[in-house]
């Protein structure tokens, strides 16, 4: 029995270095693959096709103009079909005038409109458009 033994104890050695010798391959071929790999340079995907965000304009040049927007805007609103002729009020900055001229087109709303204020009185072009979930969107509005 005692020769049985040392076989069975040699056999498991043997498959023991087997082992060894396996993982040591395997962790070697990782290791060359991962460096042929790494040195080759990567082709450029010329299949996608995407494209950038213009960036965002400022419609105001300042703070106050944008809230005598938000007046125009709710004024607009408010009448659509009787724009011309249609004060507007802004009580923050203590803003107001009346929208003179008026077109519209395909959900878009081209205005003319006076802006009185602490500073003086001037003449206004203005476009207000609708966005997808029909709320007006000042898109332009510029000194005359």
């Amino acid at each position: 029995m005692l020769g049985v033994t040392q076989e069975t104890e040699t056999v498991g050695r043997l498959a023991l270095r087997a082992l060894r010798k396996a993982a040591a391959l395997f962790v070697m071929s990782v290791a060359v693959q991962a460096c042929v790999i790494g040195g080759k340079k990567a082709a450029v995907d010329t299949v996608l096709t995407t494209g950038s965000v213009p960036p965002r304009v400022a419609v105001f040049p300042d703070e106050n103009l944008a809230k005598d927007g938000q007046a125009i805007l709710a004024a607009l609103s408010a009448n659509p079909e009787e724009a011309t002729g249609l004060w507007w009020e802004n009580p923050e900055s203590g803003a107001r005038g009346l929208i003179t001229a008026y077109s519209g087109e395909a959900g878009c709303f081209a205005f003319t409109t006076t802006r009185e204020s602490f500073d003086g009185i001037g003449l206004y072009r203005g476009k207000a458009c609708r966005d997808m979930a029909g709320n007006l969107r000042m898109r332009m509005f510029e000194q005359h």
